[in-house]
Formats: structure tokens, sequence, C-alpha cells
């Protein structure tokens, strides 16, 4: 009885030992890659998210689309498909998709040390086994061995483009480099090593503490350094590094779900750097967003001059835009004349000065005017597009709240004013008549122009079109849903993309007419700007229902919450 009863104690140590080994978090990969690194990259199962890439259709239509055709014929593809090519022959192979699926384990994470050289280092989870079958692993002879921590490594350079590829296996993980001082090191770290790690830095270790739900991706970035290196600044697509600076470290988390992918983003401001606070007002704006709506933003009003340049050019009429023939060719300059600054490079010079001001700015200063003394502190873009006949019309609805009611008499005079100065040639005010949008009393511009707005304690709308305007006054007094945050935005890229596409050709149609600029040295005709490349991106993500973004601040830290919701 008794060695049954130990026999049973022994067993259930055992199964607790494995449970806990079973359940005990996965190691932090961060803690074997070398400190200093620009970014890291991390996923629990790289090879699972690279096989469902391969097999999705978005992949395919990508591959096939005009977007693709462009960018593969862009400078950035030319020289990241030229290094590519040296650290091909680095390692004697070139790895398609198929043969980066076969090193991709599941927990993997590449770390970024630089961009211009692309230097890297590569740790993966990987089987033995699974490894051995690969290109990589049969290349190995052709390498020499080095030594660190205790473990062989491979290396191998190639001679013309002076590009290295290392490379070692130990205790079930792949480390791969591009330098054999990150492998060196890595293995180093590996075998216990102190050296300073990536999980030691203060960037990697604050960011993580902002989002300890770990996602299907993971990227944490070394702010400080990545704002300075030029390569970053050069093709940083967004060009707004000066939106960056004033965070010093970010990451961001990729999960999903059924018909969701959620990317949740932590940026953490450098010390000094001011904050914005959350708004209590925007909750109750966003819920005045209708399912009409295919845009829609609401944010803070840091800038009358702003809001009141927003209303001019989305409702009242932006100032026209000066065109002239392409074929005239630039007037003469004296040679007396100075030659210029770096400055003048900004300066087509074939451009004639712009035509004086035609109202513009008197009708901005009328609409600033209402922004000041209405107090107004938040607003609500709402826009959408209709299609009738061979026009599609892009109504839009703004939404002023400010601290107090509004004044409906000071509102009606300046937006009269700003709306004469653009819409009469003796630019003299315009008068406003009584009028409904659905079963809601508004003002409209008694003219040929659609101008109507309407007031509601603190709200102020003001529109060009009667329906959208009715959609959006039918939700005021809906509850909010969410708490204070500092910014919203939204695209139903679903419902506008039939439209979308009939804008982007027609803004190419004049330009295609002329033959001028669609083609490429050789003769080969390239794509159609918007009809052609842009809206083949659209065709490529047509699964792509809406895009939602949220953004809050939590103390130090500025959240940022995009939801792409997916047509299942």
């Amino acid at each position: 009885m008794k060695r049954l009863a130990l026999i049973s104690a022994l067993l259930i140590a055992v199964a607790g030992y494995v449970f806990l080994q079973t359940r005990a978090p996965a190691p932090e990969l961060a803690a074997y890659m070398p400190s200093g690194a620009l970014l890291y990259l991390e996923a629990p199962d790289f090879g699972g998210l690279l096989r469902d890439w391969d097999a999705s259709q978005v992949k395919i239509d990508w591959l096939a689309s005009a977007n693709y055709q462009v960018f593969s014929q862009s400078n950035l593809f030319s020289k990241l498909n030229e290094v590519y090519g040296q650290y091909g022959e680095a390692a004697g192979f070139r790895p398609g998709l198929k043969g980066l699926i076969e090193i991709a384990g599941a927990s993997s994470a590449l770390a970024l040390y630089d961009i211009r050289e692309v230097e890297f280092l590569y740790v993966s989870r990987i089987a033995e086994s699974d490894l051995v079958k690969s290109p990589l692993w049969a290349v190995r002879p052709a390498f020499q061995e080095r030594q660190a921590g205790g473990v062989t490594f491979y290396l191998r350079t190639d001679a013309a483009s002076k590009r290295t590829v290392a490379f070692a296996f130990t205790k079930g993980y792949l480390i791969l480099a591009t330098r054999d001082d990150l492998v060196a090191q890595s293995l180093e770290l590996l075998a216990g090593g102190s050296n300073p790690s990536i999980a030691a830095d203060r960037w990697y270790r604050d960011a993580v503490t902002q989002s300890p739900d770990r996602g299907e991706l993971r990227m944490v970035m070394n702010l400080d350094l990545l704002v300075k290196s030029v390569s970053f600044r050069s093709y940083w697509v967004q060009r707004n590094v000066s939106a960056i600076r004033p965070y010093w470290t970010g990451i961001a988390d990729v999960k999903r779900s059924a018909g969701t992918i959620t990317e949740t983003r932590a940026f953490l401001r450098a010390p000094g750097s001011a904050a914005v606070a959350n708004s209590d007002l925007l909750p109750d704006l966003l819920a005045l967003v209708p399912p009409e709506a295919g845009v829609y933003k609401v944010s803070d009003i840091a800038d009358a001059s702003d809001a009141a340049r927003l209303i001019v050019n989305k409702i009242i009429g932006a100032p026209a835009a000066q065109s002239r023939d392409w074929r005239d060719a630039p007037d003469a300059v004296s040679p007396d004349n100075p030659a210029g600054s770096e400055g003048d490079l900004e300066t087509r010079i074939d451009e004639q000065p712009l035509p004086a001001d035609t109202g513009a700015s008197d009708s901005l200063a009328a609409v600033r005017t209402i922004v000041e003394k209405g107090g107004a502190r938040a607003l609500a873009l709402v826009e959408s597009s209709s299609a009738t006949g061979a026009f599609v019309k892009m109504p839009s609805v703004i939404v002023l709240s400010s601290a107090s009611d509004w004044d409906r008499d000071s509102v009606r005079r300046s937006l009269g004013d700003a709306a004469g100065k653009l819409w009469t040639t003796s630019q003299l005010g315009a008068g406003f008549a009584a009028a409904t949008a659905g079963r809601h009393p508004v003002e409209r511009l008694d003219g040929l122009g659609a101008l109507l707005f309407a007031t509601s304690g603190r709200l102020l709308f003001v529109s060009n079109d009667a329906s959208l305007l009715a959609a959006v006054l039918d939700r005021a007094g809906t509850p909010a849903t969410t708490s204070a945050f500092r910014y919203a935005a939204g695209v139903r890229h679903l419902r506008e993309r039939g439209n979308y596409e009939r804008v982007m050709a027609a803004l190419d149609f004049s330009s295609a007419t002329s033959g001028f600029g669609f083609y490429r040295p050789g003769g080969a005709a390239a794509p159609s700007f918007f009809s052609g490349n842009v809206a083949s991106l659209s065709r490529v993500l047509s699964k792509l229902v809406e895009v939602r973004v949220t953004e809050e601040e939590r103390g130090a830290a500025t959240i940022q919450t995009m939801r792409y919701q997916i047509e299942q």
C-alpha cells in the first residue's frame, strides 16, 4: 500500500512538472540578440504567418496588380533586389519564399541593425530535422567554420560585394545574420554570457511594458535611433518624422480574429515633450457618424485657421487651382539676375506666378471668425460619395463642438460673408432661407451653391448636402460608446470602392488623352497613376470592409488602435 502511494505521488509530481514545463512561457528571443538594434520584429509562429500569406488570394492578386508592377520598377525595389542578390551570392543560393518558409520556425525574431546596409540578425526556434532539408544547410560545406560560445558557426563572404552570411544551429535555434560578430554575440548570449542584449535595452523594456499581451506579430521600435538614420528619413513612406520625434520608443502588436485584424500601437514620449490630453467631447462627436458615411474623422481643434480652412475647402469651395498649358515654354531669364538658392529647387521653372487672391483669404477670415467667436474646441468631418449619371459627388458635413451654445445670427452672417466672397462676382454677402434636411429644420443659402447649416445647443452643423446632413442630424443625442480619446477616423472601403475607381479614372483622363508621361524607356507602357496603380491596390484589398483608427493618451504613452474589418 505504501509502495502504491509512493508511486502515485511520483506520477503526480512528474505530471505536475510536465504541466508546468508545457505552460512555461517561451524564452524571450530578444535576450539572445545583441544590444543596439533599430528595430525588433517577433512572431510566435513565423512559419505559420508565411504559409498563410503564401496561400492567400491577396498575395496572388497583388503580384498580378499594376501597383506591384510599378513598385517592381521603383528605385527602392531595385536597391533591395540588388542587396538580395549580393546576399544570395554570399550564401551560395537565392532563397525564394519557399526557401524562407523552410527556415522559418515557430518562435522567430529579427533585429535590424543598419538600414542602409540591411544588416540584421534572425533567430528562430526550428527542428533540426526541418533545418537539414533546407538549401541553407546544404551549402554548409562551402562556408568557413568559426567558434563562439563553445559552438561552431559558419561564415561566407562574397568577394565582389563584401556581403557576409553567417549562421549557426544550437539548442534548437537557428541563428542567421549578415555579420559574423552578430552571430558570435548571439551564441555567447545563448551560452549564458552577460553581454548587453536587446531584452536589457531600456527602449525595448519600456515599450514591452505598454503591451503585455503579445500579438501574432510584434514590432518594437528604437525611435531615437531610427529618426537619426538618413536612410529611414529618405525611405519612410509616411514622411512624418517631425511627428515621430516627440517619441523615443514604440511597439506594435497585430492579432487576427474572425473577420478582424487588430493592430495596437504604443509610443512613449521623450522626457520634456508636451502631451496632448484626451478630449471628452470627441466620443459624442463620433456617435454622430451615420452608416452612410464613407470617410470620417473627429479631433480637437488646435488651430482655428486649420478648422476654418477645412470648412472652406470641403464645403464652401476651395480656391480654383491654377493650370496652364504644359506646352508653354518658360519665360526667358535675364543673365543679370542671381541664380538663386537651393530653396528655389522646390519651384517649378515653368510655373507661372499664382493669380491674385480672388476672395479666398476673405472667405477664410470670415469662417475663422465663426470658429474663434463660437469657441469651437473639437470637430467631426463626415464625407461620402454618390454617383449621379456621369458624375460622382463628394458631399461633406462638418460638426463643430463648442464650450457654449452657438449664436445662430452670428453664424448666419459669417457664413454668408464667406460664401459671398467666393461665389459672387461683387463679393457681397449671401442670404439664408429656412429649409429642411430630412425631418430637421435647417437654413440654406439662397443661391446656386449648396450651403446649409443648423445649430443644436453646443453643436454647429455645416454641410453642402441635405441628405448627408439629415443622416448626421438623425444621430444627434445618440449616446457615446467610448471613453475620452484624442483622435478617431475611419474609411468604409467596401462602400466607397466603386465611386473611388470612377474618380481615379476621371483624374487620369486629361493626362491620358494628352499622351504625356505614360511611357517608360524602351516603349513599355506604364499604368496610369490613379486608375491603374492606385485603383489596383483598392482591388487587391477588395475584401477590406472598413478601417477604424482611434488614438488616446495613457500617462506618458500615446496608444493607437487600428481595426481592419474583413469580409468573410
